[in-house]
């Protein structure tokens, strides 16, 4: 799926991961919903852990119920000498429904993920996820 402006900037917060193409560009920015009918049902945002303290700049994690408990990594690689691509890779260990999406800023394309609730998921690797530069 692709849509939005070109040109925007992605800004980090409880919720949103900034992952970088180059160090310090911000160039992806990712966001995860979740939603499951367990327990007598729950749903919200994602919670960002950014992993940048740990020198972690291309990837990062989200918690759905606990803040001891991740739940989602996700990582966008530049896969560009390889196939003119970025790529996006995300696991989780989970079987809640949740939707993650990842906007690369510079250009506005939109790649979305979803798994339905009561299914575990699966991981995803998607080399074809944005063109490069």
């Amino acid at each position: 799926m692709t849509g939005g402006s070109t040109g925007g900037s992605c800004t980090a917060s409880s919720t949103v991961l900034c992952i970088d193409n180059t160090s310090g560009d911000k160039r992806f920015k990712v966001t995860t919903t979740f939603q499951t009918s367990q327990g007598g049902g729950s749903s919200g945002n994602g919670q960002a852990i950014p992993l940048s303290s740990l020198g972690i700049t291309k990837g990062g994690m989200y918690w759905f119920f606990s803040a001891d408990n991740p739940e989602v990594l996700v990582k966008v690689l530049n896969g560009c000498g390889v196939n003119n691509r970025f790529w996006v890779f995300i696991t989780a260990g989970t079987n809640v429904g949740m939707v993650t999406t990842v906007t690369d800023t510079k250009t506005g394309s939109v790649q979305t993920y979803t798994n339905n609730d009561l299914t575990a998921a699966q991981p995803v690797q998607h080399t074809g996820a944005f063109v490069c530069p």
